[in-house]
């Protein structure tokens, strides 16, 4: 293939890429104000300690659902794509989907219901946690379906039934389930009962737009059962791992803390984590199309696909960062009350990972889109080991802080690590010239401002408009490449919406 046509063909990749992310960022937008709105309604109508159970309840119906999931989520999006032109096995992969799926949710969801007590009280030794476990295990088979529909459709590269179910209606339906049974004094039941009911009703209209989008296969399906299970069930480790990674910090903090610093730490942890969603969000379809790229023998669209895709989400999460990192008490504050406050300092430690994390990419997503489940169980058990190991060692002795830094360590770890893997196996790595130049630049100004204003004893949040004047001349100079203004047209075209002021803005040298 000659040069020409492979830049063609990672355009084409990447724009179909960043319009489904696009697509989806939009809802997660919505999803992230609706998110915001529960986390405040909450912890304003319930106590520190109630909000710590509520979390507390959550976290542990959802790292036992990923066993329901069966790592079926995962293993659907690859290997839709991977059968999709034969009809009979992606019918038969369809099929085997929501037939294991139902299976697995509905058992794994009463096993939670039946344990619920022994759940509260040996582990947590808190027994007002049953009702909370037991009503949340009620979401299992819910997110089941859930996941195993809006994964087909993601397979199929469409991002809409994640964008307007599970990012725009489902978080708002949260919403206002949750202030509604909170206002007529639910208390902590209440806030579960509007998850289960925001699960209910997008898990309904969810499989119902995948039935829509899903091909209409005129031919029987052949049974793809044991693929399907084969690639998925080794994923079950994968999910079960980065979820005990992920929350490892939430369970050693409910069991070596009090309910109320749970509460409290939980809040910057929410807040560190829209880094994570909105990279997650914005390349949403970036697996599915590096699995159909790797297999038609396409490495070099495969690379630069992941380097275009990786110094955009750059462009676009680091000034939610700097807000972060420099205003977090105001932040804090403002949305949920001073109470929270003294979670600023763990916020700004879980944000330095992030900032590692928006760099390298989405490797972990890209190695199971290349089908590396193996390594990437082995690369989050790394992670995982790090992290728990940090947390029972630090958090005794400083409390949420400790739990900030092992989450920290650990996700740089687990990045490092997939990035290296990715590079060494595929040829695939983030860093471009267009990555690392606006990220340094931006970073020096911060850190600059940051120690004048220190010296000069002026609050620190001053950084963030000091970088605000800065920030789009910095776009405009640094990031831009000759594929862009190609995709620009591309994504244009797909999404409807007139972005000739973009155009201008970023391209004006070429015009």
């Amino acid at each position: 293939m000659s040069e020409s046509n492979d830049d063609q063909s990672a355009v084409d990749a990447v724009s179909t890429v960043l319009s489904g992310g696009v697509l989806v960022s939009l809802g997660k937008v919505l999803a992230l104000a609706a998110g915001f709105l529960t986390q405040v309604t909450m912890a304003r109508l319930l106590t520190e300690a109630a909000y710590g159970e509520v979390v507390l309840a959550l976290s542990v119906v959802n790292i036992l659902g990923l066993i329901g999931k069966m790592g079926l989520d995962d293993g659907l999006m690859r290997q839709f794509p991977h059968y999709e032109d034969d009809p009979a096995k992606a019918h038969g992969v369809v099929r085997a989907g929501f037939g294991l799926g139902v299976l697995s949710g509905l058992s794994i969801g009463a096993a939670i219901f039946l344990a619920a007590p022994i759940i509260a009280g040996r582990i947590f030794d808190n027994p007002s946690l049953v009702p909370l476990i037991r009503l949340a295990a009620v979401i299992v088979p819910l997110a089941t379906i859930n996941q195993i529909a809006v994964s087909l459709a993601r397979g199929a590269r469409d991002a809409r039934p994640r964008a307007y179910i599970n990012q725009a209606l489902q978080p708002g339906s949260r919403f206002v389930l949750t202030a509604v049974f909170l206002l007529l004094g639910l208390d902590a039941i209440g806030a579960i009962g509007g998850k289960v009911g925001s699960v209910l009703i997008g898990t309904v209209l969810v499989v119902w737009m995948a039935y829509r989008i899903l091909p209409s296969y005129d031919v029987d399906p052949e049974p793809m059962y044991r693929p399907v299970l084969a690639f998925s069930i080794p994923l079950i480790l994968v999910q079960g791992l980065g979820f005990l990674n992920t929350n490892v910090d939430i369970y050693m903090v409910g069991y070596f803390l009090e309910s109320g610093d749970l509460g409290i730490y939980n809040i910057g942890l929410q807040l560190s984590n829209m880094v994570s969603a909105v990279l997650m969000t914005a390349g949403f379809l970036l697996p599915p199309m590096m699995t159909r790229l790797y297999d038609q023998g396409q490495t070099a669209e495969t690379r630069r696909v992941y380097q275009l895709i990786t110094k955009w989400m750059v462009v676009i999460i680091l000034p939610v960062v700097i807000v972060l990192f420099f205003a977090p008490r105001l932040v804090i504050g403002t949305l949920f009350g001073e109470g929270y406050i003294p979670g600023a300092t763990a916020l700004r430690i879980l944000l330095v990972a992030k900032v590692v994390g928006i760099l390298m990419g989405l490797n972990t997503q890209g190695l199971i889109a290349l089908g590396e489940n193996k390594i990437v169980s082995y690369v989050i058990a790394c992670q995982t080991a790090v992290n728990v190991a940090l947390n029972v060692l630090l958090i005794p002795v400083i409390g949420i802080e400790g739990a900030a830094i092992g989450m920290a360590v650990s996700g740089i770890v687990g990045d490092v690590l997939g990035v290296a893997i990715l590079h060494r196996k595929f040829s695939v790595h983030p860093f471009s010239r267009s990555v690392l130049a606006p990220l340094g630049t931006i970073g020096g100004v911060a850190t600059l401002t940051a120690a004048a204003l220190f010296v000069l004893e002026a609050p620190l949040y001053w950084t963030v408009p000091v970088v605000g004047l800065v920030y789009l001349p910095i776009v405009v100079l640094l990031v831009p490449e000759p594929e862009d203004r190609e995709l620009l047209t591309r994504v244009e075209d797909q999404i409807g919406v007139d972005l000739s002021l973009v155009d201008r803005l970023l391209f004006r040298n070429q015009h």
